[in-house]
């Protein structure tokens, strides 16, 4: 199944959004996809990490830094959407499992799209942490979950980040006890690379950081798609086990000849099969 052939409410059923349980099932994701999400980690920002590890050693010029500025970007959105993928397939199909190929391929058509997403909203969160602070925070909450939007539904860039802001709405305060948990995690696992990669020179730096983001983006990406599905199908769960396949009717094209929008009915059931 392509990503998009998969249709999602536009409407937003108002739930209560429990950071707790949030972050719990995404370390149950987490668990879940460690080793594919470590792989696909570590190829990113293995890459990454080492333009910016020659960066740091200076011997590079300034259209490496600019490279590598460019490649982080990209390489951040691509990883972010090939996971938001390996959930989406789980989403519907417990036994839907592809490989690392078939997970960058599916992500790499909304890669540019990701990049735009990624460059909007960084730049309005750092214009609104630079100025006032609270507004950056406010931004970051509001978008939290433009990626995971920009991956698995139609629209521009910006569409996703209105489309964020409309799915957060009512759940700010939870989404933002969200992030805040992540940013915790993500700093206790990083202190430890950090203080190794001191002193140890470029190779070693690159080493530590590499498998410093390999280990904690893949728990930030899964806790913000399980934000994302939470809010848009509260009725769902948010993976299938193995042998388990969601069911749901689906509508047919309205007269204009867009893809009408799923809506959740009581005959919509996930079996095992």
């Amino acid at each position: 199944m392509r990503v998009s052939d998969l249709a999602v409410t536009r409407t937003v059923e108002r739930v209560e959004l429990g950071a707790r349980a949030t972050l719990e099932q995404a370390w149950r994701l987490y668990r879940r996809l460690f080793a594919r999400s470590l792989v696909l980690g570590a190829i990113v920002f293995g890459a990454v990490d080492l333009l910016e590890a020659l960066v740091r050693s200076g011997r590079s010029g300034s259209l490496l830094a600019l490279v590598t500025a460019v490649l982080s970007v990209a390489g951040l959105a691509l990883l972010q959407g090939g996971l938001v993928e390996v959930v989406r397939a789980l989403h519907v199909d417990g036994d839907d499992d592809p490989s690392l190929s078939e997970i960058l391929g599916r992500a790499a058509g909304r890669t540019l799209k990701l990049v735009r997403v990624s460059l909007l909203a960084g730049l309005g969160i750092g214009v609104g942490l630079v100025l006032l602070v609270v507004p950056g925070i406010v931004l970051a909450t509001r978008w939290a979950v433009a990626v995971p939007v920009g991956m698995l539904e139609e629209g521009s860039a910006r569409d996703a980040l209105r489309r964020s802001r409309e799915i957060v709405r009512g759940n700010g305060w939870n989404v933002f006890k969200v992030l805040v948990g992540v940013g915790m995690i993500q700093l206790l696992v990083t202190i430890p690379f950090t203080l190794a990669a001191a002193g140890a020179g470029p190779f070693g730096w690159w080493v530590a950081a590499t498998l410093a983001s390999a280990l904690t983006a893949p728990y930030a990406a899964h806790a913000l798609t399980v934000v994302y599905y939470a809010l848009v199908e509260p009725e769902r769960p948010v993976t299938l086990e193995p042998g388990q396949r969601w069911r749901s009717i689906w509508s047919e094209e309205d007269p204009r000849g867009e893809a009408a929008r799923r809506q959740p009915s009581q005959d919509s059931i996930w079996n095992d099969e």
